[in-house]
């Protein structure tokens, strides 16, 4: 994973990637530029509550001259500018919602507030998330992380396991998310998701089921990611793995 195929994947091809390879090339860039940057392993919380095994995702920490600030650019929904670190959970409110950074022990946890969903009609009601189970009444853990240094080799392992293992969660379907000036674009399966943020930590939400069969679904994925049909990949478990086109 030299960072001439990363960066050929992601800026040439407008592949997209996961977080060992958006961090590890974004990592590049600000080293480039001048700043301090160290990886740090993750283990994201699952829908069972149970948080992932070691090196389960690649977060980066910057050091810049007032401090230290988490910088994740693969990890789907969440903050949108980095997060300074503080030994205290500190609330750090951005356009895309509330965010801190917890110390417990010699771990730290990355959580949000639970956002307000507001739907077609305007009613509102907290955010429900099986993945997001909350740590107190208001928020929720999203991964926990601790600040040993790691080397990008120490990644290796879980590399593979995300690509190749039926039980990783990135193996079983197609997951395509991107963010906007004013919220996020999300490709689940054949659903597609439209976040809109409103201010006081709320967000608009919007679903619809794409109907017409994989030709629709790649159509929405050149037109709303910018994902060309030739790079439109389907993974081991999925139920289109294999599936050729003809074009």
């Amino acid at each position: 994973m030299s960072k001439e195929w990363l960066f050929d994947k992601i800026v040439r091809r407008h592949r997209g990637g996961f977080c060992y390879e958006l961090n590890t090339l974004f990592s590049s860039l600000l080293d480039y530029i001048g700043f301090k940057v160290k990886k740090h392993a993750a283990s994201v919380i699952r829908k069972t509550g149970i948080f992932g095994p070691p090196f389960d995702h690649l977060i980066t920490m910057v050091d810049v001259e007032d401090g230290l600030w988490l910088s994740d650019v693969g990890f789907g929904d969440l903050f949108w500018m980095p997060l300074r670190f503080t030994d205290s959970p500190e609330h750090q409110e951005q356009p895309s919602g509330i965010y801190r950074i917890r110390k417990d022990g010699d771990c730290y946890f990355y959580e949000e507030k639970i956002k307000i969903v507001v739907d077609e009609f305007g009613r509102e009601e907290m955010e429900k998330d099986e993945s997001f189970p909350p740590s107190d009444s208001s928020w929720g853990s999203r991964y926990r992380f601790d600040l040993i240094p790691r080397k990008t080799e120490d990644y290796l392992e879980m590399l593979e396991h995300h690509q190749t293992d039926l039980s990783s969660p990135l193996t079983h379907d197609r997951l395509c998310t991107v963010a906007k000036p004013w919220g996020r674009v999300t490709l689940s399966g054949n659903k597609l998701i439209t976040s809109r943020f409103i201010g006081d930590n709320k967000v608009k939400k919007e679903s619809l089921e794409i109907v017409g069969g994989e030709e629709e679904v790649v159509k929405e994925l050149e037109q709303k990611m910018g994902i060309r049909r030739e790079a439109c990949l389907y993974p081991v478990g999925s139920l289109f793995h294999g599936l050729c086109w003809d074009t």
